[in-house]
């Protein structure tokens, strides 16, 4: 007698840790979530006072920041089809966001956008979390350069007194074709931490 009890007590844990070990896993975010094995993604990258970045390397040209840009990253090959473009932006804030505060500031953050692209349209904004806390995915169309529609997809991260801003186009028609490396390069991101932290 006791030894079925034993037998179904322990029946019961491995459904219990089964259930909570198939609960846990997810889907990968595909706007945030690093490639496996990526094939063309060089090694993290410091930029000092910043942080660390995994970056495209194959094709692309990295050029340097002014101001509030830390970088811009363009492809090389590609000008006839417009190419991609990622860029690491930052702007300071007055005091660290709050975590009640952070739904306000995404409406803000899409507000910015949205005042700064007046030909833009489909903008979706929604709070995701990711290694760096809670960030803001802000995406939307606009007239591309190749005389087709782009797609921006923007990482609006707040951490601590910063607020850094990676931005990434590609023309729509091939998005798909750089959703993986937009995805890893924002997952990669990992921001030096405030003096005192």
């Amino acid at each position: 007698m006791s030894r079925n009890i034993a037998r179904l007590s322990l029946l019961v844990l491995a459904c219990l840790v089964g259930l909570e070990y198939a609960g846990a896993q997810e889907a990968p975010d595909a706007w945030y979530v690093r490639q496996t094995k990526p094939k063309n993604i060089a090694s993290p990258r410091l930029f000092p006072g910043v942080g660390t970045i995994e970056l495209p390397k194959k094709d692309w040209q990295l050029g340097p920041g002014h101001s509030g840009t830390v970088f811009s990253i363009v492809e090389k090959n590609r000008q006839s089809e417009g190419g991609a473009l990622i860029t690491l932006e930052f702007m300071r804030l007055p005091i660290p966001l709050a975590r009640d505060a952070l739904a306000g500031a995404g409406k803000l953050e899409l507000e910015e956008v949205q005042a700064g692209e007046l030909s833009a349209t489909q903008f979706t904004s929604e709070e995701k979390k990711g290694e760096v806390g809670p960030f803001f995915l802000i995406q939307y169309t606009r007239p591309g350069l190749s005389g087709g529609t782009d797609h921006v997809v923007q990482y609006s991260m707040p951490v601590d007194t910063m607020m850094y801003r990676l931005v990434c186009v590609a023309p729509t028609a091939v998005l798909d074709n750089y959703r993986p490396i937009f995805a890893h390069v924002a997952a990669s991101f990992k921001p030096v931490k405030p003096a005192g932290s």
